[in-house]
């Protein structure tokens, strides 16, 4: 289901219970601090007997000054974890995206997001505001040809 603002509080639990303590220390935090904006229309939320259980958010950035999205944080409360649930949360949110024709960016195991279309971002060619694995810095592109020419710094959501 559609992210909501009541969904909030229980998935600050969600996320603090699936990263731990390391959760702000992620590269990908330093994307969300950076003015990434969170698109809770994009974003997917799981539940279980009423409560949020998992979530895949999606926020607009950008890449070299053009708009792109940034996947993530994707998290399965421990419990529920290994019932395919992240899967269908990040098929539900490239669902929600498809009509935006923008790039989408994720920092994960390649393994998991190959399935969906995501392809490894050539070395050098995108950078992020922080270290980060290259084997795990991926790209997805929802048009044909959308991910020529985008290279540079990942940065905040460009103004509307």
């Amino acid at each position: 289901m559609e992210e909501t603002a009541a969904h909030a509080a229980a998935l600050e639990g969600v996320l603090d219970r699936a990263f731990g303590p390391g959760r702000f220390a992620k590269t990908s935090e330093r994307v969300r601090e950076r003015g990434a904006a969170h698109r809770l229309n994009l974003s997917r939320v799981a539940l279980f007997e009423g409560a949020a259980v998992g979530v895949c958010r999606m926020s607009d950035i950008s890449v070299g000054g053009r708009s792109a999205l940034f996947l993530g944080p994707l998290a399965v409360d421990p419990p529920h974890q290994h019932a395919r649930l992240g899967g269908r949360l990040v098929a539900a949110a490239l669902e929600a995206v498809k009509g935006e024709g923008k790039p989408v960016l994720v920092v994960g195991a390649a393994s998991f997001f190959q399935p969906f279309g995501f392809a490894r971002i050539p070395d050098g060619r995108v950078a992020m505001p922080g270290p980060v694995d290259p084997s795990r810095f991926l790209w997805l592109s929802q048009t044909h040809g959308g991910l020529e020419g985008l290279g540079g710094m990942v940065g905040p959501a460009l103004a509307a």
